[in-house]
């Protein structure tokens, strides 16, 4: 028994399958609850957060391997210096891992409220069903209007001036227009710029001792690229995982705000 639990552990794990597997799960769900199956975007934003958890958690610590005695004393040389940073490094990382875990969650949740609300539309878009009609009690006939006199030039002027008065008394209360949709969309060039951190940026210099003092941090930042560098590219992809739900939740609300304007024009 202990044998067979030790062959499944040694075996890796599909992530793939496994979230393939939940997907069908939730799909045969929806089928037999009667709700509305997901939308090519909807299955795009579900895709992007898969991804987003293969790349959220950021580690600054991984196998340093050597295959020759002069490349394993060079990895035991890192080891230790990793070791002796690691009160520089690991709340930075552990920083970065909490915001990542936060935003995730987030994106997440407005995820599942727009899944909420293409239930709405899709409940709010089945045809009603129609009133059943009361029975009409005879009463008295309604009174004909008597036909209205045409107004003359002069009432005509007054109402027109009476009634501009009262739009511009109520628009000066109204609050501002606002359009998400247009921020939303001036944002996404904002997000492209900001996706990708460096950990290479100049260091200037004028004079002798400000050469030297950038030389050293140099050579510094170039002997610790196989360690900092790693960290950089992993939160680089995890970035780019947001960006990729970010997006798609920006064209999922597009599409839902032109399904609701639809469907007020129709109700309308």
């Amino acid at each position: 028994m202990q044998a067979g639990r030790e062959d499944l552990d040694a075996q890796p794990l599909d992530v793939g399958t496994i979230l393939e597997t939940l997907r069908a799960h939730v799909r045969e769900q929806r089928l037999a609850q009667g709700r509305a199956m997901p939308s090519p975007l909807e299955r795009d934003l579900l895709r992007s957060l898969d991804e987003i958890e293969l790349y959220r958690v950021v580690s600054a610590h991984w196998p340093l391997l050597g295959a020759t005695l002069s490349q394993r004393v060079l990895a035991l040389i890192n080891k230790l210096v990793r070791r002796y940073l690691r009160w520089y490094i690991n709340p930075i990382v552990e920083q970065q891992n909490a915001y990542n875990d936060a935003v995730a969650r987030t994106l997440r949740l407005l995820a599942e409220a727009y899944g909420d609300l293409t239930e709405q539309l899709h409940t709010a878009a089945q045809p009603d069903a129609p009133e059943p009609l009361e029975p009409r009690t005879p009463g008295p006939e309604p009174a004909v209007d008597a036909p209205r006199q045409p107004q003359s030039p002069v009432d005509q002027a007054a109402d027109t001036v009476a009634l501009m008065a009262l739009v511009r008394t109520r628009a000066a209360v109204e609050p501002p227009a606002r359009f998400p949709d247009l921020e939303l969309r001036a944002l996404e060039p904002q997000l492209r710029l900001r996706q990708a951190v460096s950990a290479h940026w100049p260091l200037p210099a004028t004079t002798l001792p400000q050469h030297a003092v950038t030389l050293v941090n140099k050579l510094v930042r170039r002997y610790l690229r196989w360690y900092i560098n790693p960290i950089i590219e992993q939160q680089n992809a995890a970035n780019a995982a947001f960006l990729g739900a970010l997006t798609r939740l920006i064209t999922l609300d597009a599409a839902r705000r032109a399904i609701i304007a639809r469907y007020r024009a129709h109700r309308h």
